[in-house]
């Protein structure tokens, strides 16, 4: 018998989320934090033991902690519920390494899996990732599965399209025919966050919590960026950044723009040189609410705004819900 309500984890190398929701994947109650696997495995790594069990266990006991944090003021008995794990939590980083599903992959299915037990007797269900020949990903396969499993978007998603999953490590992920043929990473965001902390470039970079909008020397800063992404080099281009505070060209609050901009605007630009999107072959971007403006803006500056479609926020943010339920329906199904 299917439980009337499931616990979903969604754990990325740099975030954290944990999900009551039922099986309609309406969200009950969630909990969130920076405390993403790259922080645990780290922790792990200092305790220099290779027990698988203890591993699993440790990582275990964090989730086990943020269920306490969302089980206040709840009148559901949620300590025994199934507990479905999706993301880097299943990689060689995380709780334990399963392996990968193959390319090509059908997104009206999912992907493989494992039950485990708690102590208690709950079920936790890992959800593994999938692979081409020099590519891979976890959790971003999950995300995909909850859009073609929401009924809003039937009419929306294309049958032939480039995907967009922006995040730490950013996905282009292929769709044909709901089939998932091909996978392109680019760790813009991991390299964004390197050279804004570390070096002789963070040095010349600052930031202030305001909207890029809200200010048009920020805006035109990050427009710079994009457009000098599609001249010359990345390297080259990327110690701009220095001389822009050297030389007075930006400020260093400007330069943060500048080098998202040049960032992102280097990640999508091999679209533009190789011309692969078209009418029939759509760009789908799927970020959050706060992202939307930057993206339109680089697709504009690259004259690809014609050939993308944005998923509306909420549902992409309910695409991993609903991945994850599908994978438990499927699992409940099959035992």
């Amino acid at each position: 018998m299917q439980a009337e309500y499931i616990l979903c984890c969604d754990w990325g190398t740099t975030s954290f989320r944990l999900r009551l929701t039922n099986l309609k994947a309406d969200v009950i109650a969630d909990t969130h934090s920076e405390k993403g696997i790259l922080v645990h495995h780290n922790h792990w790594l200092s305790q220099k033991d290779d027990n698988p069990e203890r591993r699993f266990d440790y990582y275990l006991q964090y989730i086990q902690s943020q269920i306490g944090e969302i089980r206040h003021n709840l009148d559901i008995d949620i300590a025994k519920l199934p507990l479905v794990i999706s993301g880097m939590a299943i990689s060689s980083i995380g709780m334990m390494n399963m392996p990968y599903e193959n390319l090509p992959f059908s997104v009206a299915s999912t992907t493989g899996f494992e039950c485990r037990f708690q102590q208690n007797g709950a079920p936790i269900l890992l959800v593994t990732g999938v692979c081409s020949a020099d590519d891979l990903m976890r959790g971003e396969e999950t995300q995909l599965i909850g859009l073609y499993h929401t009924p809003e978007l039937n009419n929306v998603l294309p049958d032939k399209g480039i995907f967009v999953l922006p995040g730490t490590h950013s996905k282009h992920i292929s769709v044909s025919d709901k089939n998932i043929i091909s996978i392109k990473t680019f760790i813009t965001g991991e390299l964004f966050h390197i050279l804004r902390g570390n070096g002789t470039l963070a040095k010349s970079i600052a930031f202030q919590n305001e909207d890029r909008n809200a200010n048009p020397d920020n805006q035109m800063a990050f427009i710079k960026g994009i457009y000098e992404s599609k001249n010359g080099s990345l390297l080259n281009n990327l110690f701009q950044v220095r001389v822009n505070e050297i030389l007075k060209k930006l400020n260093k609050e400007q330069n943060f723009y500048y080098l998202s901009g040049l960032l992102i605007g280097s990640e999508f630009d091999y679209l533009k040189k190789k011309a692969i999107l078209s009418a029939s072959n759509k760009l789908v971007v799927c970020c959050s609410q706060n992202f939307i403006p930057y993206y339109t803006t680089v697709l504009k500056e690259l004259g690809l705004i014609e050939d993308a479609i944005f998923i509306p926020p909420a549902l992409f943010d309910k695409a991993t819900v609903v991945g994850q339920l599908t994978a438990y329906k499927k699992y409940f199904q099959s035992v």
